[in-house]
């Protein structure tokens, strides 16, 4: 006997706030570590951006159905739910590649490295 599922949105919303808080905990967790470079570090980080496309997907999925059923009066706000993955994952970039410093200036040199004695009276 085949058992008939039906999708139940707030699992689906659920499941999907459930993720993004478990990436955001893993990247406080990473921000912890002194050094950007550290290669460890890196793979965390990498592992929480896979994470954040694998939620990218259920937003999409979750999105998609929400537009099959246009009755609906409750839906979970994917925009803006979509917009702070997107924070947080410029938040793991800006991490790995901080800006430069600009270069600093330095002084010009004279290029007058040729002196005369001054001379020495008698």
């Amino acid at each position: 006997m085949h058992r008939i599922t039906r999708h139940n949105p707030r699992r689906t919303a659920a499941v999907a706030l459930a993720i993004a808080l478990l990436a955001i905990a893993g990247l406080t967790q990473t921000a912890t570590a002194a050094d950007p470079r550290d290669p460890i570090q890196r793979e965390d980080i990498a592992l929480i951006e896979k994470q954040l496309q694998r939620i990218d997907w259920v937003i999409d999925r979750l999105a998609q159905r929400q537009r099959a059923q246009p009755n609906r009066r409750v839906i979970l706000d994917t925009g803006r739910l979509r917009a702070d993955l997107n924070d947080v994952r410029n938040g793991l970039r800006a991490y790995l590649s901080p800006p430069r410093m600009l270069p600093r200036q330095p002084t010009p040199l004279s290029g007058a490295y040729r002196a005369q004695r001054a001379e020495i009276d008698p």
